[in-house]
């Protein structure tokens, strides 16, 4: 196996050579109570916690200098204070096996890194680290990305008799698309609002939503992402545009097709959406 962390890659045949590999088993976090008065357990709810995967790797290099120049690479990465101090924040770990890429999220955890030894003098550092995955789902590296345009308003005049309140905005007719998790897990979707639109939206069969109050100006756009959890135009949150029926818990694309709607108001009818996703697996 291979495996990339921040742009540092190590595994087989590398100059970082990993000699083991432990991924653990995932924590169960049990609902189940005790029979009262009586012998046996109530099941309750049971939800998969973190695992830790654990590395033993050696550095693949002719002498002491190699050795530390590939181990600084890692412990930088390793030990990098934007992965550490930021709250709530999940990091990638990818990984390759048999020519297939995936990935897992989580945040480095325990490093040891080589010491001065007659094997690092060699070349042949040693070093230990850990990386708690904090998902138990398995993710598909390349991310799928889906356009969908918005439907035109109509362009009729007004007819008689007129009730009022009247109204000049058009409301764009709903775009209908398929996207395919062609895992067996739940994803979580991502949605990029490209304006001009006003109260755009998304809206899955199942009955979530992903709607958004305020106008998206042309040039602009919206970033939604479930997974993170955050609402992003650049880098400045805007959560505050989230409609109150929006749950972003709730917004996963199950195993299979699903069938989502993109609308909103743009008379220019250039406005569109992008779903993202990463087709999810309970397994490697």
């Amino acid at each position: 196996m291979r495996f990339r962390f921040d742009g540092v890659e190590f595994g087989d045949k590398l100059p970082l050579f990993v000699t083991e590999f432990d991924p653990g088993p995932a924590e169960i976090r049990s609902g189940d109570t005790s029979q009262s008065q009586r012998d046996g357990t109530i099941p309750g709810r049971d939800f998969l916690g973190s695992r830790t995967w654990a590395f033993s790797i050696s550095t693949n290099k002719r002498d002491l200098a190699g050795a530390l120049a590939v181990e600084s690479s890692l412990a930088a990465a390793w030990m990098d204070q934007k992965h550490r101090l930021n709250p709530l924040l999940m990091v990638p770990l990818s990984y390759e096996l048999d020519g297939r890429w995936r990935r897992v999220y989580g945040r480095p955890d325990k490093y040891a890194g080589m010491v001065g030894d007659v094997l690092a003098v060699q070349g042949r550092g040693r070093i230990e680290c850990d990386f708690r995955v904090l998902d138990a789902r398995y993710f598909d590296e390349t991310e799928t990305v889906l356009q969908l345009p918005i439907v035109p308003a109509s362009t009729g005049g007004l007819l008689a008799p007129l009730v009022g309140p009247l109204s000049t905005l058009r409301s764009s007719a709903p775009r209908a698309g398929y996207v395919d998790n062609k895992g067996s897990a739940p994803t979580p979707l991502k949605v990029v609002f490209r304006g001009p639109i006003t109260d755009p939206y998304v809206r899955a069969a199942a009955g979530w939503e992903i709607a958004l109050k305020g106008t998206i100006a042309a040039g602009q756009s919206i970033v939604v992402d479930a997974f993170a959890g955050t609402v992003l135009r650049g880098n400045a949150p805007v959560a505050g545009m989230l409609t109150r029926k929006t749950r972003l818990s709730s917004a996963v694309l199950p195993r299979g097709i699903s069938d989502l709607t993109f609308g909103g108001i743009d008379p220019t009818g250039t406005a569109l959406v992008e779903l993202r996703w990463r087709s999810a697996h309970y397994s490697i």
